[in-house]
């Protein structure tokens, strides 16, 4: 998925993902004498979003092996991660900028999260079984080999498995914006794991400068 592929397809998205989540919201999350973001803002903060995204993508670290969900994934990152520098430069604290993009970004993931959840209830699943088939479904697109490498662990009472290569937790954290990755991508798993009908234990990412992301999905 190359850049103009991924602003065409996820525009509309991003734009009314955006205008939910930011329109309305307090232009500081300290004074409220500031006033709220209006959508003509939101809509012009997304333009230099955008902008910024077609600059940063010409360098994205994308290998030629990767698949087609590997590629967007790195692609969104660089998006995210524009969002970021546009959204600093706009004179928003970069603490609540992360929170406004996690946000955002949190409006796209739940429908996203939404389809393997909604497969599995059509097929029977339950339980534990619903959360496995999620789970793997998502293993499988975006989050999949060669760019993501996983060690799979045994279980008694879920599913479990180690994260030891993530591309987005690496270029986010090249970048200094390990606390973007942290909330706008590997904190949403939480709320996926919910939507599947269990929990998700974790107790470090690679995004914070650890070795690996170990996961435990949990009934």
């Amino acid at each position: 998925m190359n850049p103009s592929t991924v602003k065409t397809v996820f525009k509309p998205f991003v734009r009314a993902a955006a205008r939910r989540s930011l329109a309305g919201r307090n232009r500081s999350p300290v004074g409220a004498e500031q006033g709220r973001f209006t959508q003509t803002e939101v809509d012009a903060l997304l333009q230099q979003t955008w902008q910024r995204y077609e600059a940063l993508a010409v360098d994205a670290p994308i290998e030629a092996d990767y698949t087609f969900g590997n590629r967007m994934n790195v692609q969104l990152a660089c998006l995210t991660y524009a969002a970021l520098e546009v959204f600093q430069k706009a004179g928003i604290s970069r603490a609540y900028a992360v929170e406004l993009i996690a946000d955002l970004a949190w409006k796209i993931y739940e429908k996203w999260g939404a389809i393997p959840a909604l497969l599995a209830r059509l097929l029977g699943r339950q339980g534990e079984a619903r959360m496995r088939f999620s789970v793997d479904a998502f293993l499988r697109f975006p989050f999949s080999p060669p760019a993501y490498r996983m060690e799979h662990l045994p279980s008694a009472d879920g599913v479990r498995f180690d994260v030891v290569r993530c591309p987005i937790g690496v270029y986010l954290r090249e970048r200094g914006a390990a606390d973007l990755c942290q909330a706008a991508w590997c904190d949403l798993d939480y709320g996926l794991a919910e939507m599947w009908g269990g929990r998700l234990e974790r107790s470090q990412t690679i995004a914070a400068g650890c070795d690996h992301c170990d996961f435990h999905f949990r009934v």
